[in-house]
């Protein structure tokens, strides 16, 4: 059953990067080993059968916002891969696992992507990534605003009366704060 859901999954998955990969140019910066898991209790990672890239993706899509001159018009996006073991991975099948969130890293699907791994036996390329603007794709800080920092009224969290400020703040560092909404990250 898991298996047919990650196929259908899958198909539906590649048509929309195909659709996405014709209109759009973005540069990987090639896969790199890395560790199964962000972050761990025990330690490093005993195993280092994943792969982790970035890629450059425009701040702004065409009908989605408009990027200022004043701001870089590329953002990073992280992506994480647990490379089919099976078969040739060029050639596998590939399953995307998504945060739902917003707002959250990839990191606590790593687990997920593992088990999924192991049960379709390795004949697919089990994917995540970080939306842009959390984890470790250009990540959102209010920096300027220290709305972000151990010393705000929320500590760490951003507290109500500080969103009017982090918000100008994001404002100077990116122009239009629709290149962080839903519809750009589905884009990339």
């Amino acid at each position: 059953m898991l298996r047919r859901y990650a196929v259908a999954l899958t198909v539906g998955l590649q048509f929309t990067q195909v659709i996405a990969a014709s209109s759009h140019k973005t540069q990987l910066n090639g896969w790199y080993p890395c560790s199964d898991y962000t972050f761990s209790d025990a330690g490093s990672s005993s195993g280092q059968n994943a792969e982790c890239a970035t890629y450059n993706a425009p701040l702004c899509y065409p009908g989605i916002c408009n990027a200022s001159d004043s701001v870089d018009t590329t953002v990073d996006i992280f992506v994480k891969r647990f490379p089919a073991t099976s078969t040739n991975p060029d050639n596998a099948t590939n399953v995307w696992l998504l945060q739902g969130g917003p707002g959250y890293s990839s990191s606590t699907l790593e687990s997920t992507m593992i088990s999924l791994h192991t049960q379709l036996e390795g004949v697919a390329n089990v994917y995540t990534m970080d939306h842009r603007g959390t984890g470790r794709s250009t990540r959102l800080d209010c920096a300027a605003a220290q709305a972000t920092t151990t010393g705000s009224p929320s500590g760490g969290n951003t507290n109500p009366s500080e969103v009017s400020a982090c918000a100008k703040d994001l404002q100077f560092q990116y122009g239009d704060l629709a290149s962080f909404s839903m519809t750009t990250a589905a884009t990339d």
